[in-house]
């Protein structure tokens, strides 16, 4: 049976792929990460790589999607998971911790977001996973700050706080050396002491 009539098959050729473009991008950049390359890594031929994707956005796409949903999915985890008082320092260790984990996928976003300075089309994909993680971290501010729904301050907070790790992120993977772990620390107590 073929990738087009077994199903079981055919999602684990896609997310073969979707890991693969992750692994090229953070290796090779977003420039040099092209279909070939994805598929070798993939262990699989460019040609059955376009028939999952219709373009190597397309992959991106999907790659930034999947990854995004399991990101939220765990941030739904962690908010259920925690009282009040312990769940803004418990995020914090979940973002810090995250960094490894997802070096690719936030090497992947990061670029995707450069592009989208540009390409409209690009800046409206990746606004609906953007927007649902900002809407997790108000959560998380909301009931830091014993509320059960987010007030207009705790989704402003959210996007700044969103903005300055993702600024922080930038310069852990543009420049190495970066003094994450000692950034990080200093990045929440700012944080913690605005909230």
């Amino acid at each position: 049976m073929g990738a087009a009539t077994n199903p079981s098959r055919a999602a684990d050729t896609r997310n073969r792929l979707i890991d693969a473009a992750l692994v090229v991008v953070a290796r090779d950049g977003l420039g040099e990460a092209n279909v070939k390359a994805i598929a070798q890594e993939a262990g699989v031929t460019a040609g059955l790589l376009h028939y999952h994707f219709a373009s190597k956005d397309e992959l991106l796409f999907a790659a930034v999607e999947r990854a995004g949903a399991e990101y939220v999915a765990a941030l739904d985890e962690l908010i259920a998971g925690h009282e009040p008082a312990a769940l803004f320092d418990a995020y914090l260790t979940f973002a810090a911790g995250a960094l490894d984990a997802h070096r690719p996928l936030f090497a992947l976003r990061l670029a995707l977001a450069v592009r989208a300075i540009n390409e409209p089309a690009m800046a409206e994909r990746l606004a609906g996973g953007d927007a649902a993680i900002a809407a997790r971290l108000a959560q998380v501010l909301a009931r830091h700050g014993g509320r059960s729904v987010p007030v207009a301050e705790d989704e402003a907070g959210a996007r700044m706080i969103k903005a300055a790790f993702e600024g922080l992120m930038l310069s852990w993977l543009s420049r190495p050396g970066f003094p994450m772990e000692g950034a990080l620390s200093r990045f929440a107590a700012a944080v913690r002491a605005t909230v």
